[in-house]
């Protein structure tokens, strides 16, 4: 096989990005971060780095999720903190009201 037939790495991460979307993995990681910065004081957030520990997920997958909500406006930045700069995320008000409208009742409760 030569070299013009290999797929490019672009083509690779699209596909299984598209794998991941279509198993539903990427709206369950967009959940995940939501509900952790739900939980956060108002005027507190988390920094990527932060949420891909306390959240055991690959930091590739925060931040690529973490843009997406972001496009959303679901979620902003709050601010920056550490040496190098990390730039704080936390929920917006757009994000709390889609946070409460799409999970069940059991879960709200336990939100609320």
């Amino acid at each position: 096989m030569n070299a013009a037939m290999q797929p490019t790495s672009n083509e690779i991460k699209r596909e299984g990005l598209d794998h991941a979307r279509r198993a539903g993995r990427t709206a369950v990681q967009q959940g995940r971060i939501l509900r952790h910065l739900y939980w956060m004081a108002e005027g507190q957030g988390s920094t990527r780095q932060d949420m891909a520990e306390a959240l055991g997920l690959q930091l590739s997958s925060v931040c690529g999720r973490c843009s997406e909500l972001a496009d959303l406006q679901l979620i902003a930045p709050i601010g920056t903190e550490g040496k190098p700069a990390r730039q704080v995320l936390g929920i917006t008000e757009k994000g709390i009201d889609w946070l409460l409208a799409v999970v069940s009742t059991d879960e709200r409760e336990d939100l609320l």
